[in-house]
Formats: structure tokens, sequence, C-alpha cells
């Protein structure tokens, strides 16, 4: 039986190198497929994750469940700390001076000596959750019980400022450069911290609830994600990033993290910039009619589930019309579903093959 860091390993590698290597293209997408359900039942884990987030200072990716952290990296996921005894644990996120701060209850809690979890500070309020800036820290409301949806910064001495207050639950806060970004219903707004005024970025149909924000620290760029999407931040409207995956969102190392806690599954976008450009802007109710007679992505899908091998897989392809969708949203559907990186790149190579724009 494969070891949990043999599958990561092979999983990483398989969609990052091959991805990178995209030939004369000089196609930067790429994809890491850090963590799923499988790799989990491979070393007997199967629990819950809440919907927090975070990389160490070593550059893990800290996960946690109600009463326990895991670390994640090249070497296997392993526990971190001693099991919450009491309480339950909602949030978390390292300082600037990198103190890993715990949202436990209704208490900021930090590791001692004996690795167990003690009171810091206590909060303002409960169902609170926590978010690092670059000099300070911030707490704010989640819960839909609140006697305000207020987002606090942390002072000196454990004391909490309101910076500011919305009719909504906050879902989510990111420190950009001067302002305060923050996602509250189906709503992404910016708060200026200088000024106190904040505005709308983004919004979403009505009936969505936006849970999680992030930015490119390179560029600016803005993401927002509900359960099953992903958006970017295109002037004061979106774009559609991914339709068919959601949850946790967290910028690192020139990608796009993307944590879904149901799912247990985690990818990392790489190079998601330079496809921004071909997102679609998103719509409401934006319809997707199937075409019939040629070969599609649920047809290359169907035949990786059958064990096909792939050099007859993309056999198939070199020899069929194809119309792939091989958008963000696509790639990583085919990549969860089994789909090789080698097939991946055939299927982008038939699709350039037949664009109007290259040479019969």
């Amino acid at each position: 039986m494969q070891t949990i860091k043999q599958i990561l390993c092979s999983a990483s590698l398989l969609f990052f190198s091959s991805l990178l290597a995209a030939g004369p293209d000089k196609d930067s997408l790429r994809f890491e497929v850090l963590l799923n359900s499988q790799m989990l039942k491979a070393v007997n884990l199967e629990t819950e994750f809440i919907r927090s987030i975070d990389i160490t200072p070593e550059r893990h990716v800290l996960l946690s469940t109600k009463n326990q952290f895991y670390l994640l990296g090249w070497g296997g996921i392993t526990s971190l700390g001693k099991s919450a005894s009491s309480g339950s644990i909602r949030s978390f996120a390292f300082s600037p001076d990198s103190l890993l701060m715990v949202v436990k209850n209704d208490e900021i809690c930090y590791f001692d000596s004996n690795k167990e979890l003690k009171k810091l500070y206590k909060l303002p309020g409960k169902q609170m959750a926590i978010s690092a800036g670059k000099d300070v820290m911030y707490v704010y409301d989640q819960g839909p019980n609140a006697s305000g949806n207020v987002v606090y910064v942390i002072t000196p001495g454990g004391k909490y400022a309101v910076l500011l207050e919305v009719s909504l639950p906050v879902n989510a806060v990111e420190e950009l450069d001067s302002s305060l970004i923050f996602a509250s219903g189906n709503k992404v707004y910016q708060f200026d911290l200088k000024t106190k005024n904040y505005k709308v970025l983004s919004s979403l149909s009505k009936e969505k609830t936006i849970i999680s924000v992030t930015s490119d620290p390179a560029c600016g760029r803005i993401y927002f994600s509900t359960d099953r999407a992903i958006y970017a931040v295109n002037d004061t409207s979106a774009i559609t990033v991914s339709e068919g995956m959601g949850g946790i969102l967290k910028f690192f190392d020139d990608g796009l993290v993307v944590f879904d806690p149901a799912k247990k599954f985690l990818l990392r976008i790489a190079g998601i910039e330079a496809e921004l450009g071909n997102a679609q802007p998103y719509k409401p109710e934006e319809a997707q009619k199937p075409k019939d007679g040629v070969l599609r992505n649920s047809n290359i899908i169907a035949l990786a589930k059958s064990e096909v091998s792939d050099a007859l897989i993309i056999s198939i392809i070199r020899r069929s019309k194809a119309d792939f969708n091989l958008s963000i949203d696509s790639m990583i559907d085919l990549s969860a579903e089994g789909v090789s990186s080698d097939v991946i790149m055939e299927m982008r190579k038939a699709m350039k093959r037949q664009s109007p724009e290259q040479p019969k």
C-alpha cells in the first residue's frame, strides 16, 4: 500500500510538472492536488475539517477539525498539538509575529509549551472568526445571532476596537494594502482603513452566500468563493473562475489554494492570472447546452474511469472530432475525476488543432 507521502508526491508532481512543461505553448496554468478523501483513507484518517486554513511559517498547510490541528506537507499529514479537551475550534490564523491564534468557543487561544490550547484573550462575541493583517489581527462576527455584525481590530494588550459594522454576518476578511476586503451575504466589500469608508466591489445573486475571500499580493487580484464556485473581481463585476468547485481560499506561492472541507479536497492552482482573460463574466442564470456528435469531457472521464490506458485515450482523441471544455473549472473537474495530465494536454492540443485561427 502506498504511503501518504508517496500518494501526495505522485499526485502533486504529476499535475505540477506535466502542466508546467507545456512545450512551445508556454502554458503557465498548472494544478497540484494536495489532499483528497482517498489520501486520508490510506492513512485511516477520516474526519471532518472546519472552514479554516492557513500556511505555517515552515510552509506547511494547516488544517483543523473541531478539536485537533493537522499539518499537511511533503512528508504527509500529521497531528499538531494535543486535542482540545473542551470546546470547539472555529477559526485560526498566524499573527504577524508567527504566533498561531485560535478561536475556540468565545476565546482566542494559543499553544503553550505543553502543546495545549490556552486562553489568550476573551472575545467580544460568540461565533467569531479571526484573520491576520500585516501588523494587526482582526476578529469578526460570523454567527447569525450575533448582537452586531462587527469587525474588530485587536489592539495591544488584548483590547478590541470596532472597525466597522454591517447588516449581515461577516463571513471572511482579508487585508490588502490600505484596505480591508470582506464578504457579507452575497457581496464583497472594500473598506478603506484610512477614510473608514466602504463600497461594494462585486455581488452575486441574492440566494448565494460568499464564504471566503483572498488576494494575489503580486497583482492585487481579489478572489472570492461560495461553497460551490470561485470568482474573481474584475473592476466592479465578477468573472467566473470555477462553477464546479468552491470552498475556502488562500493565496500562496503565486497559487490559489482551494479547500473544500466537505469533499476533503485541497487543490492549488498556479498561473491562474494568465487565464482570467478568457474567463466568463458572472451571469446568475447562465445555461449551458450540451453538444452531441463529438468527443466531449464526459466521454474522456468515462474512458478514464473504465481504466482505459492513456495511450489509447490519446489515440481516440487524435482520431476524433472534439468539443472539449477546457476552462479552469472543467480542468479541475477532469483532474478530480482521474483524467491524467497527459490526456488533458492532448485535449488542449486537439482544441488548438481545430481552432479556425490555426492553419489547416
